[in-house]
């Protein structure tokens, strides 16, 4: 999440118990807010990468299935128990979801999602290092490369992904400086909240950056075929990557790795030549035709747990952020039409902006091999840095893109640290100087760790898993056990319909009783049956193989669980059942 809304729920966490109700002026007001916070990095980095990385077609036919029949309910879901929850006194879903369940189980059980955005924020920092980088680079010329290859040597320096501590090297990398500025910067403005200037700035940050993509966007489509020594690497084909389910890709016999596509339509000597070239370049492939169609590629479980995982990520579902927000939210105020308007921009910003431009893009500047082949966060700034070189304007262009990318990544980053934040300052009742302080020492530890272990960019890409895509779906779960079982769903869509602009049938009880969960196990069965009895995940060798650089984050991340549950055992509060706090709260929401 990005823009208002973000500055809504510091500024309310901050002042609610101090200051008068702060109310939206209209239920519009609400719906632009919530619509513009829909922009991130979740958009524009990590949603082209795992579409260009599970070969596009399939993957798009998974993502919106996901999107319709998990993404929409769940987000409903979280909204409502949000709203509840704040009226009966809680602020983070670990306090929500013991004021409306009442038994401790679910104390410990919502701290889910609270850990989960602050693991993510470990290497959503290190992701904000990089923008600012490129930023700067892209500002000062540095970027105005001629090849590919030349491209693809600076992230790689500049990353450090070629060996772990890289970026601690003198004269190497610049980004410990950035990564070092945007550590300070989620510090300085989780301490001091973010005011109504900020706020405001952002609101016309996101317009101008969409703006900015729309031009972009409109070079990339008329980008033709970059280089004529490759025929097939074009636009078209770069659409054809990401929208057809049915196409015929050439593999490497050896490790299975996808090494080109035979364009749509070619001739068997357009063929033969394509395979020529590519056996020029890598001499010691033993290249094979394997057929991709719809059904073979929708077999593939870790793709749906991914794609679910890509909806909860960009939607922010299980996040924690939402219930949060939702919970300063009058009863009498729409959640039900902002929350599907919130979820509609997103698509527009990450399918029609971000993934038509940046996977085209791939495939016409890089082909296919290095666009499936590239780290699900590292294709952009593979791939954007040269077609703003491009096009003209384009280091005006690219300087604005990084830096509005920027202030949406920390402002983001602020966002996902509030669950964590609100939980610590309710349950031991600290000042906001002690709540940030102790938020940021683990923060900060967990980003070292993450900027230490570069090397394949092993840390972020394990957390990003586990946290960004495994934790995500289990707290979405979480949130949906409790909305069905531990609520009651008549409950919890009354308190979805009420204030509504959008009327809520009975069929949306159908869909989050039995469609949403069926789809939730059956996905999660498949992808544990496939790592069990056919073909285990890498994810999974990285750990089994004992590799530091993934068991170290994941330690990290089980002792800031520990400690969290330490806070939960030893509070004072939400102790006891008291349901006198409802009509309290009802009085003095934030809205």
């Amino acid at each position: 999440m990005t823009g208002g809304v973000r500055a809504r729920i510091i500024h309310a966490i901050t002042v609610s118990k101090k200051t008068k109700n702060e109310n939206w002026s209209s239920n519009l007001g609400v719906v632009l807010a919530v619509a513009g916070s829909a922009i991130g990095f979740g958009n524009f980095l990590r949603f082209p990468g795992l579409a260009a990385q599970y070969g596009g077609g399939a993957f798009m036919i998974a993502y919106f299935c996901a999107f319709l029949l998990m993404g929409i309910p769940l987000s409903w879901v979280e909204w409502a128990i949000g709203r509840k929850g704040g009226r009966l006194g809680g602020h983070s879903s670990a306090s929500v979801f013991y004021l409306i369940s009442q038994t401790k189980c679910w104390k410990y059980l919502g701290l889910v999602s609270v850990i989960v955005p602050l693991a993510i924020s470990m290497y959503y920092i290190a992701l904000e290092g990089w923008t600012l980088g490129y930023a700067w680079h892209t500002a000062v010329g540095d970027l105005n490369l001629s090849t590919t290859a030349e491209y693809g040597d600076f992230f790689a320096t500049f990353t450090g992904i070629g060996a772990d501590g890289a970026v601690f090297t003198g004269g190497q990398s610049t980004l410990l400086i950035f990564f070092l500025l945007a550590l300070f910067a989620n510090f300085y403005l989780i301490f001091r909240g973010v005011n109504k200037g900020i706020e405001w700035f952002s609101k016309v940050s996101m317009p101008i950056l969409v703006i900015t993509a729309l031009i972009i966007l409109a070079r990339v489509l008329t980008m033709g075929t970059p280089d004529a020594a490759h025929p097939e690497r074009n636009v078209n084909e770069g659409l054809g990557y990401m929208w057809n389910p049915n196409k015929v890709m050439l593999v490497d016999s050896t490790d299975n790795k996808t090494i080109g596509m035979v364009p749509a339509g070619a001739t068997e000597e357009e063929e033969t030549a394509l395979v020529g070239r590519l056996q020029q370049e890598y001499p010691q492939a033993k290249i094979e035709k394997q057929e991709i169609t719809l059904i073979k590629g929708l077999m593939n479980p870790e793709m749906w747990i991914t794609a679910a995982g890509q909806i909860f990520y960009s939607l922010s579902i299980g996040f924690g952020i939402v219930c949060t927000y939702a919970s300063y939210v009058r009863r009498r105020k729409d959640i039900a039409l902002g929350s599907l308007t919130a979820n509609a921009a997103n698509e527009v910003a990450e399918v029609g902006l971000a993934g038509m431009m940046i996977i085209p893009a791939a495939v016409s500047l890089l082909g296919v091999a290095a666009a499936a082949g590239t780290s699900t966060f590292g294709l952009g700034f593979n791939v954007l840095p040269q077609v703003f070189n491009s096009m003209p304007g384009g280091q005006f262009f690219g300087t604005l893109f990084f830096v509005l990318l920027s202030i949406g990544a920390i402002t983001s980053a602020i966002s996902i640290t509030q669950p964590a934040v609100a939980f610590v300052e309710e349950f031991w009742n600290l000042s906001r100087m002690q709540s940030v302080s102790m938020i940021a020492l683990l923060l900060g530890v967990g980003s070292l760790i993450v900027i230490w272990f570069t090397d394949g960019l092993l840390a972020l890409d394990t957390l990003d898993f586990w946290l960004g895509t495994m934790s995500l779906y289990v707290s979405s779960a979480l949130f949906l056990i409790m909305f069905r079982f531990v609520w009651g769903t008549p409950a919890g869509l009354a308190e979805l319909r009420s204030g509504a602009l959008l009327p809520i049938g009975r069929r949306i009880a159908f869909l989050i009783n039995w469609v949403t969960p069926a789809i939730m196990v059956a996905i999660f069965i498949a992808w544990l049956y496939q790592n069990l009895f056919i073909k285990q995940s890498y994810h999974i060798t990285n750990l089994m193989e004992g590799k530091i650089g993934a068991i170290l984050p994941l330690l990290w991340v089980a002792v800031v669980t520990t400690f969290f549950c330490f806070v939960a055992h030893t509070s004072r509060r939400f102790r006891h059942k008291n349901k006198e706090l409802e009509t309290k709260y009802d009085r003095e929401p934030f809205s």
